[in-house]
C-alpha cells in the first residue's frame, strides 16, 4: 500500500509532462502552419505589378525569338479586339480573366503582359492574375497611348488549334516547308509553305468568312500567313502562337 502511495505521484508527473510535451507539440504545428500561411501571403503581397512602355512591348512584338518569352493578353472586349490588336496577343477580357485562369495556368512562372486602351482595365486584370500566383506581370500602354502595329487576324493558343483541327468544318493550314509536314501534321490539315502562299491562297475553294487556322514551327511563317489570308479577304483567320516546337500536337500522316 504504501508502495502504491508513493508511485501515484510519480506517475502523476508523468502524466503532466506528457500531456505538457503533446499541447507544446500541437502549438509547435499550429505556429509552422501559421508562418506558411504568412509566408505565402507574404510571398503574394511582394509580387507587383510592373508597368512596360509602348516602346518595350513594341520591340518584343517585332523580335520573333523574344516574343516567344512572353504571353501577351488583350484584355478588352471581343469586339474591340476584332477591330484591330497588337499581333501576338490573345484575348482575354477583364470580365473573364478569373473564369479563363484555367487556359493560362502553364505561364504561372512565366512573364504575362496585358493591355487594354487606357490601361486602366490591364491594369486591374493585372491584379487578379498577381492574387491568383503569377509570378511576373507586365500592364502595359494601351493602344489608345502608343501606335502599335495591329492585325485583325485572330492569335490562339495550341490547345484551342488542336481542338479545331478535330472539327471537320475548320480550314487547318501547315505552314511548314513540305517536308516536314510529310513527316506528320494536324488532321485535315493542308499544305501552304510560306513561299508558295500568295499562289494558293488565291486557289483556296472555301468560303471567305470560314475558320481558317495556320500554324507552323513557331507561330512566325504562320502569321505571316494569316495576315495574307486577311488582306486576301478571309474575315475568320486565326494563328496559333505555339508551333509544333513548344506542343505535341496530335499528328497524322497522309
Amino acid at each position: 500500500m504504501k508502495l502504491m502511495k508513493k508511485m501515484l505521484p510519480v506517475a502523476l508527473m508523468v502524466a503532466l509532462f506528457a500531456g505538457c510535451s503533446n499541447q507544446q507539440t500541437n502549438t509547435n504545428t499550429d505556429t509552422n502552419a501559421s508562418n506558411t500561411q504568412v509566408e505565402s501571403s507574404s510571398n503574394a503581397q511582394n509580387t507587383e505589378v510592373k508597368e512596360m512602355t509602348g516602346d518595350q512591348l513594341a520591340k518584343i512584338e517585332a523580335d520573333n525569338k523574344e516574343k516567344e518569352k512572353y504571353l501577351v493578353i488583350d484584355v478588352r472586349d471581343e469586339e474591340e479586339y476584332d477591330k484591330g490588336h497588337i499581333t501576338h496577343a490573345i484575348n482575354i477580357s477583364v470580365d473573364d480573366i478569373k473564369e479563363d485562369l484555367n487556359k493560362i495556368e502553364d505561364y504561372k512562372d512565366k512573364s504575362v503582359v496585358l493591355y487594354c486602351n487606357t490601361g486602366n482595365r490591364s491594369g486591374e486584370a493585372a491584379k487578379i492574375l498577381v492574387e491568383n500566383g503569377f509570378k511576373d506581370v507586365y500592364n502595359a500602354e494601351g493602344v489608345k497611348e502608343y501606335d502599335y502595329e495591329l492585325v485583325t487576324f485572330e492569335s490562339v493558343l495550341a490547345e484551342e488549334l488542336q481542338e479545331a483541327a478535330n472539327e471537320a468544318d475548320n480550314v487547318i493550314i501547315d505552314v511548314r516547308d513540305k517536308k516536314d509536314y510529310d513527316k506528320g501534321h494536324l488532321k485535315s490539315a493542308i499544305s501552304i509553305p510560306l513561299d508558295e502562299a500568295e499562289t494558293k491562297i488565291n486557289e483556296l475553294d472555301v468560303d471567305k468568312d470560314a475558320d481558317i487556322y495556320t500554324y507552323c514551327y513557331s507561330g512566325n511563317k504562320s502569321k505571316e500567313v494569316a495576315q495574307m489570308l486577311t488582306e486576301a479577304g478571309f474575315t475568320n483567320v486565326h494563328n496559333s502562337l505555339d508551333g509544333t516546337k513548344e506542343f505535341d500536337f496530335e499528328s497524322v500522316q497522309d
